[in-house]
């Protein structure tokens, strides 16, 4: 991996049955957290703080973010729960939206790419306000086209968004897109992260619908802040309850010079102008998962509750807002995919590998559950039913009860080669979406 020239440059300004602990260890660690948002700094106690609004040559990356008081219904921010959209979501979809056969998977992904080993998707986003809308983020390790793509009608035509202004020759667009959220109070504002490879790798902040993107100056200044290589990024959290705070994880570890440093997570309040760097535990290495532990429609958690997938240690939980960590299982996250999702009755899933998870007291102990097999990305469900399905495949989706989670059936006769590593519900117009790695978006409309 190289160091990216074009980080210099302004940018175009723009958008829970009974649990048991399963073995894990207890210990806990203090954080040590440090704030950055830009190039003159002070010291306040332990932190640093640094302000981007006095940056040296006055500029000015216009990526603020505006306030949002925003509810996800305590499942992944990708589609439905409560919205705050100012009017109703439009009645029905577009005409020339993909023809659905009940409860049969079907094909809804961008016809220009054609998914395989080298080309794949690990995250999607429906709008909260317009469910037609529907971005998908695909990576292809530099064998075709990726990029940011969305949607208007559903998924029966495509198009790649997300412009950037750069002084590499030939990017001018985000090539390598991991995760996107939108704002439940104002869908034109998306957060993505960008990395792995690629040459616009880092967080970026859209304010017209994903059309174009800026990465907010206190982000591009950490590593000449804080010493850290933080443009690999790899998942992004969002609070329930404030789009504007988020958290960050890692796809490197946070040195170039030393590799064994391991990556933690970063934490902004204020839409990314400026960042709480919160250091990773010695184990954690990197390529990490980040959640907020936290529905607030339900009543269960808080912002200051997250946790943390690793790759290499289980997972791990603060209730101080990374002042302090615990582990609460070793059972780990599956490469770069770790989602959560609360049921209707409060019980909260975790994806891991070799198993999914299950815990009914927000994620302080699991037991395991699931499909047989080994190795799940994502867990997801549609307030009836759970959903999930093995990373690698053949294999079909699995579902339970959202009243049960212990007893899984395999749901239609679809075999996918590979599992999702997001999945979004409409509610709306009660479709199922899931982005299955290498098989690419699929649908499903529910009775």
């Amino acid at each position: 991996m190289t160091r990216r020239p074009w980080m210099t440059v302004p940018l175009l300004a723009i958008a829970c049955g009974e649990a048991s602990d399963d073995g894990a260890q207890q210990g806990s660690s203090d954080d040590g957290a440090s704030t950055v948002s830009g190039s003159l700094s002070s010291t306040v106690g332990d932190a640093t703080v640094v302000d981007a609004s006095s940056d040296a040559d006055g500029s000015d990356t216009g990526g603020s973010s505006e306030s949002g008081d925003a509810t996800d219904g305590g499942s992944e921010s990708t589609g439905g729960g409560s919205q705050r959209c100012g009017a109703p979501a439009p009645a029905g979809l577009p005409d020339d939206a993909p023809a659905l056969a009940p409860g049969v998977w079907t094909n809804v992904g961008p016809a220009q790419v054609t998914f395989g080993n080298d080309v794949f998707t690990q995250g999607l986003a429906i709008d909260p306000c317009d469910p037609a809308i529907i971005y998908l983020t695909v990576s292809a390790f530099d064998v075709a086209p990726a990029g940011l793509f969305k949607t208007t009608n559903a998924g029966a035509t495509w198009t790649r968004v997300a412009s950037v202004q750069s002084d590499q020759e030939g990017v001018d667009h985000l090539d390598e897109p991991i995760r996107v959220r939108i704002d439940p109070e104002d869908p034109q504002h998306l957060y993505v992260v960008d990395g792995v490879r690629g040459a616009t790798m880092g967080f970026w902040v859209s304010h017209d619908g994903g059309e174009s993107f800026t990465m907010p100056e206190g982000f591009r200044s950490l590593e000449a802040n804080e010493g850290i290589f933080m443009f690999d990024t790899y998942d992004v959290a969002v609070d329930p309850t404030d789009f504007d705070h988020l958290l960050v994880s890692s796809h490197s570890p946070w040195s170039w010079e030393q590799p064994n440093v391991p990556a933690g997570v970063l934490e902004s309040k204020d839409g990314g102008e400026s960042w709480i760097v919160h250091p990773g535990q010695p184990s954690w290495t990197q390529g990490h998962a980040i959640n907020f532990l936290f529905d607030p429609e339900q009543g269960i958690g808080d912002a200051s509750t997250w946790l943390l997938g690793s790759q290499d240690d289980g997972m791990w939980r603060t209730t101080d807002a990374g002042a302090t960590w615990t582990q609460v299982t070793t059972t780990a996250i599956q490469h770069g995919g770790g989602t959560i999702y609360y049921a209707r009755n409060g019980v909260l899933y975790a994806s891991g590998t070799p198993t999914l998870l299950r815990s009914t007291d927000n994620g302080a102990s699991w037991i395991s559950v699931g499909p047989p097999g080994g190795g799940f990305t994502a867990v997801h469900g549609d307030g009836e039913l759970l959903y999930t399905a093995m990373i690698y495949g053949p294999a079909p989706m699995s579902v339970s009860s959202e009243d049960d989670g212990m007893t899984w059936t395999a749901q239609g006769e679809h075999q996918f080669g590979q599992g999702p590593f997001e999945m979004a519900f409409d509610a709306t117009n009660r479709i199922f979406y899931s982005a299955s790695w290498n098989d690419g978006l699929w649908a499903l409309a529910l009775p």
